[in-house]
């Protein structure tokens, strides 16, 4: 049983990881279970974990929302669950999974049925800490003369900012979870903002995913450097990460290539289509070529 705990901003990856973890693993970006933490704010909620106490409406079936197949895995191929957004969840909610970190085993309420962690990951995500991140994070070295004189060199400048930074996330940590539970935690990572170039290199992913989906149209999509430049762009805010990028992408790049595959004659327009940027009517264009590279 593995316990990890990534803390960050929205829109940096946390949970894009535990899909292409999920993918590596199981050869599907789903295959694992997900519960979003803010819908279990209330202690009474907790019984959506481990069922309904004996005597209450329900108790007989056993019902969980934790899904058993997705959780117990092997030692070659493990489970994989997500508890998103953690620090929304109700104290008594955290109290479960503490008990579940602690032991590797979670017997519902009724008593009939036992879910089984020791072959499982198990990964949580937090945006505590995340203005604290982006204030941090924004400021520049020159604007702190006092870390400069020591720090000068800038790798050296870079690691003591992540340090601080990892501080900061973990005085956060203490005063929302209670130390035993922190204590249960194997790794927690924390993330920063993305950074431009960053977001470059996500919508050289997006146009990855957008080029499996059109395979089975014989289609295939280029992004010219002006054109995703515009899309980065576009797309580039800081408060919202990749998220903000992915409307943008959707925006100028999904939605019209999509409409403009609707009116394509029966049969197809196969082949390559070039995201070229006009500049004229800062926007986007489509250009089609019928040869397949």
């Amino acid at each position: 049983l593995y316990v990890g705990l990534f803390v960050g901003p929205t829109g940096v990856g946390k949970t894009e990881i535990v899909r292409t973890l999920a993918e590596a693993i199981h050869g599907s970006r789903d295959h694992f279970c997900r519960v979003d933490m803010n819908t279990l704010a209330q202690d009474h909620y907790a019984a959506a974990l481990t069922g309904a106490p004996p005597g209450y409406v329900g108790s007989k079936e056993g019902s969980t929302i934790l899904d058993k197949d997705k959780i117990e895995g092997s030692f070659s191929k493990p489970g994989i669950v997500l508890f998103d957004e953690i620090e929304k969840a109700g104290p008594q909610v955290l109290l479960t999974l503490l008990n579940i970190f602690d032991n590797g085993m979670m017997t519902i309420a009724s008593g009939e049925k036992v879910i089984d962690f020791r072959n499982s990951i198990i990964f949580m995500t937090s945006n505590l800490a995340a203005s604290d991140i982006y204030r941090f994070t924004d400021k520049q070295p020159s604007s702190m003369p006092v870390l400069l004189s020591h720090y000068a060199n800038p790798a050296n400048w870079l690691r003591r900012k992540q340090t601080l930074l990892e501080r900061i996330v973990m005085r956060r940590l203490e005063k929302a979870l209670r130390p035993e539970f922190i204590n249960r935690i194997d790794d927690i990572v924390t993330f920063n903002w993305l950074a431009r170039p960053v977001l470059e290199q996500v919508a050289g992913v997006l146009v990855d995913q957008l080029n499996a989906r059109l395979r089975k149209h014989k289609c295939m999509l280029q992004l010219e450097e002006a054109a995703r430049d515009f899309v980065t762009v576009k797309g580039y805010d800081k408060k919202f990460g990749a998220r903000a990028l992915k409307r943008a992408f959707r925006s100028h790049i999904e939605v019209p290539l999509a409409e403009l595959l609707m009116e394509r004659p029966a049969g197809g327009m196969p082949g390559i289509f070039t995201a070229r940027y006009l500049p004229s009517r800062d926007g986007i264009t489509f250009v089609h070529s019928n040869v397949m590279e």
